[in-house]
């Protein structure tokens, strides 16, 4: 797997992360998660959670995964809005892949709002595909798509400069 550029450093959530988790969380989503429910999520089992820091130590990012029974759930992933669009979400979601091929998931699943068409397109990128719908399942009213991406599926091609089709690696 990649890794990022020095001067980050991608590492297993700890409770010293919490009160930064939190402000980026608050500052991420409409409707944002409770320290305490981020407090629940760190070191508890069939957990993966990971933050990314910039070399100054300020939280760039985070993802918070449940994994079991062959499948992989993003339940919350945040960038800060400085390192927005530079590689961080992408470098966090190949870290979720490689969660999956550990545990030898077969599906990652993850909600994205209807309305956050940059997100949707990001998960489409990276293979995912709609598998469905829940009504109104943010506390605000707004529905979700269930997004999915079937790590059994062929792996999606891109198309590279000199017109050569490559696999995306996973």
């Amino acid at each position: 797997m990649s890794a990022l550029p020095a001067p980050f450093v991608t590492r297993d959530a700890r409770e010293l992360d919490l009160d930064a988790i939190t402000e980026l969380e608050r500052r991420s989503f409409p409707v944002p998660w409770k320290r305490d429910y981020f407090a629940v999520e760190v070191g508890a089992p069939h957990r993966f959670n990971r933050v990314v820091r910039d070399g100054r130590g300020e939280l760039a990012g985070y993802v918070f995964c449940v994994f079991a029974g062959g499948e992989v759930h993003v339940n919350k992933i945040a960038v800060s809005e400085r390192w927005r669009r530079t590689g961080i979400a992408s470098h966090l979601m190949r870290e979720v892949l490689q969660l999956a091929q550990t545990v030898e998931a077969v599906d990652i699943y993850l909600e994205v709002r209807v309305s956050n068409l940059a997100a949707r397109n990001f998960y489409e990128r990276l293979g995912f595909s709609q598998a469905g719908r829940r009504t109104s399942y943010y506390l605000d009213g707004e529905d979700a798509l269930v997004m999915v991406l079937n790590l059994d599926a062929p792996r999606p091609v891109r198309q590279t400069r000199g017109g050569v089709r490559t696999l995306l690696r996973r």
